[in-house]
């Protein structure tokens, strides 16, 4: 990858918001159309037969008017833009029995920008630096090492932000209330990162109450980080306030952040502010679009949500267009400080596959 392109270090300093339309994402975005357009014939076709060539050569072009992708077109392709042995590593997506997975394809060089990107919004929004580590989940997960789920990917990335990870589950998924105790008495154990997958959280964790004194001491150090899954509870009328009151009841933690990301752009995650919305940030933005017209929608309208970032150079992910419903709520004006698009994720498309970014325990 050409260091014109993709500079992976300094990346996240050029990119500070002045404002929700800043024009060096939109550069960023302009170079790498342009690079998966020379690297990728499918893509190509999809610029050519649909968009035209000269969208992303014209000087003034906005956000809104570069190509995009359908989500579903990396079930059906294996879409990468740089040379085949040069693929590090395969992520999927998870997925119902009977439908096919994403398929990402990463070189080295796209991991490590991953990784770095994953650590800038993480400290941004938890101000933690290399906290301890409990994992709600079971080390089995990572049984694959060249071919990861979306949820193995997950617990990867956070744990490279983290010292010392320690898995909350047995390989059967039942509690192991020793790992946690080993962390809560660790005098060196200043700040922990209680991170899961929202419906593992909610199924297997949040079935019994901490003993008071984990509780106590995991109130006082501890913030979950949490994300997919939300359509399996939104199915049982599970809402983000609900999910939250029992992990303080049940967990002792009162910092409860969700966010939002997908196998299909690794890294590129929306977290949530203290006043409950969806954040973009300088690496990855945000768009809305009408289900029928595909136009940007306005302000509190229900659309399609668009997911862009400037991660993906070893695959054309760029710019995506996912199944996944979005209601804008602001821009550049949010409570919280925050500059940038801030939104909520509604559900999804009817129409879609019921798939979530988290593959649930049951569909290993």
């Amino acid at each position: 990858m050409n260091e014109e392109v993709f500079n992976y270090i300094n990346l996240y300093d050029l990119l500070k918001y002045e404002n929700s339309n800043n024009y060096k994402f939109i550069s960023q975005q302009k170079k790498l159309c342009s690079f998966h357009y020379d690297n990728k014939k499918n893509y190509k076709k999809i610029v050519e037969n649909i968009f035209g060539l000269d969208t992303i050569k014209k000087a003034n072009i906005g956000l809104k008017d570069m190509p995009y992708i359908p989500v579903d077109l990396f079930k059906n392709y294996d879409l990468f833009s740089t040379k085949f042995e040069n693929i590090f590593k395969i992520i999927k997506s998870s997925g119902t029995t009977g439908n096919k997975p994403s398929r990402i394809f990463l070189d080295k060089e796209n991991a490590l920008a991953q990784n770095i990107s994953l650590s800038k919004i993480f400290t941004d929004f938890t101000l933690l630096n290399r906290p301890r580590m409990i994992i709600a989940d079971s080390k089995n997960t990572l049984n694959n090492k060249k071919s990861f789920s979306a949820r193995a990917a997950g617990i990867i990335g956070f744990s490279y932000l983290c010292r010392k990870p320690e898995f909350a589950f047995d390989s059967r998924m039942n509690l192991d209330i020793s790992n946690i105790e080993n962390i809560i008495k660790d005098d060196k154990t200043k700040n922990i990162l209680f991170f899961g997958f929202t419906y593992i959280i909610w199924l297997y964790l949040l079935k019994k109450k901490l003993p008071y004194d984990l509780r106590s001491e995991l109130g006082k150090k501890s913030i979950l980080v949490h994300g997919g899954g939300w359509k399996k509870l939104d199915s049982i009328n599970i809402t983000k306030e609900q999910f939250k009151e029992k992990v303080n009841d049940f967990l002792g933690i009162n910092k409860s952040i969700n966010y939002y990301g997908m196998v299909e752009q690794t890294g590129s995650i929306f977290m949530e502010c203290e006043k409950g919305y969806l954040h973009s940030n300088p690496l990855c933005s945000i768009i809305s679009r009408n289900p029928k017209t595909l136009k940007v929608s306005g302000l509190e309208e229900i659309g399609i949500t668009q997911v862009i970032s400037s991660l993906p150079t070893s695959y054309p992910g760029n710019s995506i267009l996912t199944d996944d419903l979005i209601s804008v709520k602001g821009i550049d004006n949010c409570k919280c400080g925050r500059k940038g698009v801030y939104f909520d994720i509604l559900g999804r498309l009817k129409a879609s596959e019921p798939r979530g970014c988290s593959d649930t325990y049951a569909n290993q």
